[in-house]
């Protein structure tokens, strides 16, 4: 079965044509530090779009777990941009709708940075579990641990400034 041409073409346009001299000798999935929880590897989802395999290139948590910290790029050998094709696909995918599934813990993450220019961890939590209820146990053995420490707040603090943090939430969540 042929690949998904136009989707491919996209990919090039947005990672650089340079994907295509990929020699597929898996450094960049060597140099990853999430390598381990990612499933395919980074060298994997540069030979999906290579082949045109949308579905299989844009269905997965890969996407959402690269940290960009670049060490793939770094080390390509072939001087391609790994990060580029995630960074493509991420786009690709945010574009037909698809979220990876810490989605929801992102959006109230900036929606507080955003209102207050600091994270509640108690709120954060609490507004998290609303729609993930299944972290009720681990959030529960997390918090008796901190909250005896004082690392846990039961207030939101606003810090100054916070005009200037909501602005440029804004402006980010405009892209």
């Amino acid at each position: 079965m042929p690949g998904d041409e136009p989707f491919k073409q996209e990919v090039l346009r947005l990672a650089g044509p340079e994907v295509l001299t990929c020699i597929q000798c898996g450094t960049c999935s060597a140099s990853c530090p999430t390598a381990n929880l990612m499933n395919p590897s980074i060298r994997r989802l540069i030979k999906l779009c290579l082949e045109g395999k949308k579905e299989e290139a844009l269905h997965n948590e890969t996407l959402w777990l690269c940290t960009s910290c670049l060490l793939c790029t770094v080390r390509c050998p072939r001087g391609i941009r790994p990060k580029a094709v995630v960074s493509a696909l991420k786009d690709i995918a945010e574009r037909t709708g698809l979220q990876g599934k810490d989605a929801a813990y992102e959006k109230f993450f900036l929606e507080q940075i955003k209102d207050y220019g600091r994270i509640a961890e108690l709120a954060l939590t609490a507004k998290f579990l609303l729609v993930f209820p299944q972290g009720v146990v681990q959030s529960m053995q997390m918090g008796l641990e901190l909250l005896p420490r004082g690392k846990i707040g039961l207030e939101i603090e606003k810090i100054k400034g916070r005009d200037e943090v909501k602005r440029i939430i804004e402006e980010l969540w405009k892209e």
